[in-house]
């Protein structure tokens, strides 16, 4: 979900203001125009900036309560563009903190939100710092960070980079490598999955994010093959006569072998990560990437480069129409199977590593200033 008002297109927050204030979203709308009231403290306030994607507002949610639990008096406000339940119930878990909709980057906007909160610092989520922010705050003397994103062009801000094409940006630039899907995945452990859903079954594949015309035409090519019969299919996307595993969920009874699956919650990416045979990814969205990551199974991409990871990931790059000899190949190699499992573990470990010690940085910075 992406608002372009925030972008400070004045023709699109001039109808986005006029939409919210008619459907009773007025606050929203106020907040855009930088018409935020300041929490009670104000002194060496930090302003968490998020941006409109579900991956910032968890981070964002994330860094708040680190904060918080190194500082208890530090005050915090949070703001973002999107607002989604699940992420505005962990802010409101958190002691002391005030979060909102966020401003625009229009100059009227942003010097009333600076004017209001007084930032002493500001960590900027998902995003190369936004034009007339960057420039604000190099004006004040603010110092401020961005986290997944890109530098800015104008103030000289500190950089946690989590990609690929952001470590190469952030070269020459003060930057952490700062994989924080990681941290944030949840690493389970046991293969539960192996003893429920799949205890009739040799194994268990899943593919994570095909797209649905492509998701059906596997689920018609892995029927027909000769593993159908003993094995399960799970898939991101619903095709005809697939079981839905919140259904399968209600009473947990094995599957039959030759069960085609639609993962149709993510509150099951943990344990099927855990517990899958094999894994395919083609474009999943960065939770899921890592819950995948975070399984330590066999794990192969349709296009490794396109998902950006840091270092060298140890994920075979496997043609989806290729995906069903590649699982063959699997089974009748167990131990080539084992050593590319151990290979991505460790992989992700790694990559944990890299985000708590960047996550210590960033909040003894903070808390420094």
């Amino acid at each position: 979900m992406r608002d372009r008002a925030y972008e400070g297109r004045l023709l699109a927050g001039v109808a986005a203001d006029l939409r919210d204030r008619l459907t009773g979203q007025a606050a929203r709308a106020n907040a855009r125009l930088g018409l935020l009231r300041p929490p009670p403290a104000r002194g060496g306030l930090v302003w968490i900036k998020s941006d409109a994607r579900e991956g910032s507002g968890r981070l964002a949610a994330e860094i708040a309560r680190s904060l918080r639990e190194r500082r208890a008096d530090l005050p915090i406000v949070v703001t973002f563009e999107y607002e989604r339940t699940a992420i505005v119930a962990r802010l409101k878990a958190i002691a002391n903190l005030g979060f909102a909709y966020g401003p625009a980057d229009r100059r009227g906007a942003t010097r009333r939100i600076l004017e209001r909160l007084q930032p002493a610092y500001v960590v900027a989520l998902g995003e190369s710092m936004r034009p007339r922010l960057a420039t604000a705050l190099k004006a004040a003397g603010v110092p401020c960070c961005i986290v997944h994103g890109r530098p800015s062009a104008v103030c000289e801000c500190v950089g946690f980079a989590h990609t690929a094409s952001e470590l190469k940006a952030w070269r020459d630039r003060t930057h952490w490598e700062a994989p924080f899907g990681a941290l944030l995945a949840a690493a389970q452990v046991e293969p539960v999955f192996q003893g429920l859903a799949g205890a009739h079954a040799r194994a268990l594949f899943w593919v994570t994010d095909a797209p649905q015309a492509i998701a059906v035409r596997m689920a018609r090519a892995w029927q027909a093959s000769s593993g159908a019969a003993q094995d399960i299919l799970f898939l991101g996307s619903p095709v005809p006569g697939a079981t839905r595993l919140s259904a399968w969920n209600e009473d947990r009874r094995p599957l039959p072998p030759g069960s085609v699956v639609w993962v149709d919650e993510e509150r099951f990416w943990p344990a099927l990560a855990a517990s899958c045979t094999a894994i395919h990814l083609m474009t999943p969205s960065e939770p899921l990437l890592w819950a995948v990551l975070a399984g330590g199974r066999v794990t192969s991409a349709a296009h490794v480069a396109l998902l950006d990871l840091p270092g060298r990931p140890p994920l075979a790059e496997v043609d989806t129409n290729a995906l069903l000899t590649y699982w063959a190949e699997l089974l009748a190699n167990p131990d080539r199977a084992r050593a590319a499992a151990d290979g991505l573990r460790r992989y992700f470990w790694q990559q944990r590593r890299s985000a708590g010690n960047a996550a210590e940085s960033l909040v003894a910075q903070v808390c420094a200033c």
